[in-house]
């Protein structure tokens, strides 16, 4: 039996947000920091990955950041969760210490269905201006938002 994929990007106040990631063995749930623009990233990835066979995305924590590893492999989707101690992404720590917390499978359309639904909710709960002032250091990605909404 498939395991079910899924993903839910949530935003809170004062620049932070959660992130759940996971399938039915095991989910993960993140904490996101406005540190770093991971919504505008996540919705980049699904559409990156049309027509490109990897991406990423960063998660910043404080301290820490986890990377969302994205391989394309036909139609399927490799991931892995890595978590830094550090910000590697500010190259404060090195690319090469980090420890894999999640790993798996899914199918391309499964993955950029769940960016799209996950902005299309953002969107109708925050509105743009709901986002912003939640999220302060970064604007609602309205234009990936069209491109996905589709």
């Amino acid at each position: 039996m498939k395991s079910t994929f899924n993903l839910k990007y949530t935003v809170h106040n004062g620049g932070w947000a959660v992130f759940e990631i996971g399938d039915i063995e095991k989910a993960v749930t993140l904490n996101i920091s406005f540190f770093h623009d991971s919504l505008k990233e996540l919705a980049q990835s699904a559409i990156v990955l049309r027509s490109k066979e990897e991406t990423s995305v960063v998660f910043m924590d404080e301290p820490g950041e986890h990377k969302l590893i994205l391989k394309r492999s036909g139609t399927n989707i490799i991931y892995e969760l890595r978590w830094y101690k550090g910000w590697a992404n500010w190259n404060l720590l090195s690319e090469d210490h980090f420890e894999t917390i999640l790993s798996g499978t899914t199918t391309l359309p499964k993955y950029i269905n769940l960016v799209r639904e996950n902005l299309i909710r953002i969107m109708n709960e925050e509105g743009i201006e709901g986002y912003k002032k939640k999220w302060s250091k970064h604007d609602f990605p309205f234009n990936e938002y069209e491109l996905l909404k589709g």
